[in-house]
Order: C-alpha cells, then sequence, then structure tokens
C-alpha cells in the first residue's frame, strides 16, 4: 500500500510492507522502520544542523505542562476556528512540537461531523524526536514524523491545509505540498508578546517585528485573513513561570541576572500576543 510519505533520499514513493504496518520502503530499497511509539523518522543524518536539533526533554515538558493548564486554550481554539472553516480532509503540521495545535483541531472537528462526513486525515511533524516522541506517546489518530520543513518527507499536492504556529515557513515547500486553493494558517507573535516576561528577561525590550510575517510568503500564495488575538495571563507560581520560559526562545538566552530575577519571581501577569494569518495557494 502506498502512504502519503516520500523517501527523503531518493524522493520516490514510500510503500507500507506487506508484511507489517511498521516499515516502509521504496522502491529503490531504502527502509524505515516506525518507532515503537509510532512515529517515523524521516530526518537523514546529513540534514541536521547539530546532534540532536530542535526541543530537548526539558522544554518539551514544560510547554506540555503549560499548555495543559489551558492557558492557550483560546488561542488554540481560534487556529482549530481557522482550519475547520475550510473543511480539510488532509492536514499538516509543519513544526508540529509536541502535538497540542493539531491534536485540538482534530478534536474539535470530531463532534461536528456528519455521519457522511470524509475523516480528516491529520500528519504532523517536527525536527525535534523528544517532541515527535511526545506527540507519538499522546496522541494516537494523528500520524508524526521526525522531518525538517525545508525537505518536507511527502508527496507534491497532498494537503487542503498546512499549521505553522510559530514556526518556520518554507514557502516553497508549502506550495508544492498544498493541493490547489489549499491553505496555510500561520501564527506568530504580535508586536506585544510576552511583553511582561520579556522585560524581566532583558535591560531593554522593544516590539516583535511583525512586519517581516508577510516576507515569510511568496507569490504562490495570497492572504485572505489577518487575526489579531491578545490573551491575558496570570500566573501565579515560579513553575507557571518557569514552564512558560521554556516554551520560548529567551529561555536560552537567559544571563545570570535574568536568571536570579526570574528565580525570584512567582506571580506574572501579562499578555500573550498573537497574529494569525491565512493564506491560500493561488499558483
Amino acid at each position: 500500500m502506498t502512504s502519503i510519505y516520500n523517501c527523503p533520499v531518493c524522493h520516490c514513493a514510500l510503500q507500507e510492507s506487506m508484511s507489517s504496518i511498521n516499515s516502509l520502503s521504496c522502491q529503490q530499497g531504502h527502509n524505515f522502520d516506525r518507532h515503537k511509539k509510532g512515529y517515523i523518522n524521516l530526518l537523514l543524518a546529513q540534514h541536521k544542523k547539530s546532534k540532536q536539533p530542535g526541543d530537548d526533554s526539558k522544554m518539551v515538558e514544560g510547554r506540555r505542562r503549560f499548555l495543559d493548564a489551558g492557558h492557550y486554550d483560546d488561542f488554540a481554539n481560534k487556529i482549530a476556528e481557522l482550519i475547520l472553516a475550510k473543511e480539510p480532509q488532509h492536514i499538516l503540521d509543519a513544526g508540529c512540537g509536541e502535538g497540542f495545535y493539531l491534536d485540538y483541531a482534530v478534536s474539535k472537528a470530531i463532534p461536528n461531523k456528519s455521519p457522511d462526513s470524509k475523516p480528516i486525515n491529520a500528519f504532523g511533524f517536527d525536527i525535534s524526536k523528544p517532541a515527535i516522541a511526545a506527540a507519538a506517546s499522546r496522541y494516537k489518530n494523528i500520524e508524526w514524523a521526525v522531518a525538517s520543513s525545508a525537505r518536507a518527507p511527502y508527496q507534491t499536492g497532498t494537503f487542503d491545509c498546512i499549521i505553522s504556529v510559530f514556526s518556520r515557513v518554507e514557502p516553497n515547500e508549502f506550495s508544492r505540498l498544498l493541493k490547489p486553493g489549499g491553505i496555510v494558517i500561520y501564527a506568530g507573535p504580535g508586536p506585544n508578546h510576552l511583553l511582561g516576561l520579556r522585560e524581566l528577561i532583558y535591560s531593554e525590550v522593544r516590539p516583535y517585528q511583525v512586519e517581516k510575517h508577510v516576507d515569510y510568503f511568496n507569490e504562490d500564495f495570497s492572504l485572505s485573513k489577518k487575526t489579531a488575538l491578545t490573551i491575558p495571563l496570570s500566573l501565579n507560581s515560579n513553575d507557571e513561570i518557569m514552564n512558560l520560559v521554556s516554551m520560548t526562545p529567551h529561555g536560552q538566552r537567559i544571563n545570570q541576572d535574568a536568571a536570579d530575577r526570574l528565580k525570584a519571581t512567582h506571580t506574572l501577569n501579562d499578555n500573550a500576543d498573537f497574529l494569525l494569518y491565512a493564506y491560500q495557494k493561488i499558483r
């Protein structure tokens, strides 16, 4: 049986093995086994920029605790709303992390399905193996892979919708992967995203340059919708604050003074400031 995947070596279609559902191979003889947790690793060693690219286990665990606490549920709901408005049958989350937003959208769609509706086929990938392992261990109804956005190992013209939440946009690859008229739902920081947290960490804080968001997309895409969303955050323990830090790039830039300030902080009132875009493939 042909799968939705392409071989990352020769780009031929990968076939599910006749003898095992846990193995994929192409006509050139390249084989890829599924991990016991269910995901498949299609990131070749020569395409890694470091030994362990992407988020490490500590970052993944912190983000999961923060998201499980419900702090970003309104954000996830808005993403799901934009996705499901198009009634997609094949969804790809590019840079999916531990899978929260994709699962939220898929789960939200299920109660609204009529008996004759076609099922949603959901796929997610990330360059971080710990993130994909976490996704695969929890969300069993979604296909997960370790892969890179620059070399997404999926067949051309497969997806109705691609999601990119605070992740890298590869417009050429996204255009290749989308069906005609397909959409990309991109979410990034608004100008004042986590301003209070950033003021704790840095001596000088500037608004995010949101103008660069539109530069991520090329002439294959047209902006069909833009939405701003602000969510108030009230964090009442140092653990909650550190969970938030762990899911941002700021956690890797903290000097000792900032680390001391964070350690001494047990309450934080802040705002999560988001911009969401729907881009349609026009050619």
